[in-house]
C-alpha cells in the first residue's frame, strides 16, 4: 500500500540548520523583545515618580520653572534613549538570520496563497494582484499552490512528496494555519490576507509547530536551535 504520510525525517542538512536559525533568531527576538518592555516599564515609573514629585513641589510653593529644573525628565529620556539604541542593536544580528532563513520560501508560494485565499481552493489557477506601494502588479500562476507546496516539500529533501494525498494533507495544514481567517460577531469568517513577510514567518512557525511538537521530527535544544530527533 502506497504511503499516505510525508518523511520529513530525510530533510537535508541544509534545511534544518535554516530551521534552527529561524528557530533561534525568532526565539531570541521574542525574548529581547520581553525584556525591553520590561526595561522600558521601568522607566516609565521613574518617569511618573519624577512628575509626581515636581507636581507635589509645585503644589507645596515651588516656582515652577525652579520645579522644571529640579525634576528634570533628561536622564530618564537618555536612559530611554540608550535602551532603545541598544535594543535596536541587539536585534539587527536576529532580524537579518531571520529574513535569511525565511527566503528559503520562494515568492511564488507566497503568490499561490494568494491565489487559494482569492478562489478559496488550494488546486486553483490563475492570475493574481499583489499591490507594491502604488503600483499593482498581476502574475499568471500555471502551478495551484498545493503544487507549489508539493514543490516546496521536494526541495527541502521531504520523502514522498510526489505522494498527491500526502502532500494534501500537509498542504491542508499549512493552508489551514496560514488562512488569514478572523472571527468577526456571531462567529462569522472574515479573510485577512497577510502580506508576503507576514505569510513566509507565518508559514515556517505553522512548520515549526508541525515538525517539533506534533511530530517530533525535531527537537529544540536550550539555545533554541534543533536538530533531528534520533
Amino acid at each position: 500500500m502506497a504511503t499516505t504520510n510525508i518523511n520529513f525525517k530525510t530533510m537535508s542538512d541544509e534545511t534544518i540548520n535554516m530551521f534552527s536559525m529561524f528557530n533561534i533568531a525568532l526565539q531570541s527576538l521574542r525574548a529581547l523583545r520581553e525584556q525591553y518592555k520590561a526595561d522600558c516599564a521601568k522607566i516609565e515609573q521613574d518617569r511618573n515618580k519624577i512628575i509626581e514629585d515636581r507636581n507635589n513641589a509645585i503644589d507645596n510653593g515651588l516656582n515652577a520653572d525652579d520645579a522644571y529644573r529640579k525634576y528634570s525628565l533628561v536622564e530618564v529620556d537618555k536612559a530611554q534613549n540608550r535602551l532603545d539604541l541598544q535594543y535596536e542593536k541587539d536585534c539587527e544580528p536576529f532580524k537579518k538570520s531571520k529574513k535569511t532563513a525565511m527566503d528559503m520560501l520562494d515568492d511564488n508560494l507566497y503568490l499561490g496563497y494568494l491565489l487559494a485565499q482569492n478562489n478559496g481552493s488550494l488546486a486553483s489557477k490563475g492570475s493574481v494582484t499583489v499591490k507594491k506601494g502604488k503600483k499593482v502588479e498581476k502574475y499568471e500562476l500555471d502551478k495551484s499552490y498545493v503544487a507549489m507546496i508539493k514543490d516546496f516539500l521536494a526541495k527541502i529533501g521531504a520523502q514522498h512528496a510526489d505522494n498527491d494525498k500526502a502532500v494534501n494533507k500537509v498542504a491542508n495544514i499549512i493552508a489551514v494555519r496560514t488562512s488569514g481567517m478572523i472571527k468577526a460577531n456571531k462567529g462569522t469568517d472574515y479573510i485577512k490576507v497577510k502580506s508576503s513577510t507576514q505569510y513566509k514567518e507565518l508559514a515556517l512557525c505553522v512548520l515549526l509547530q508541525y515538525l517539533v511538537i506534533d511530530k517530533a521530527v525535531l527537537v529544540q535544544a536550550d539555545d533554541f536551535s534543533l536538530s533531528k530527533n534520533a
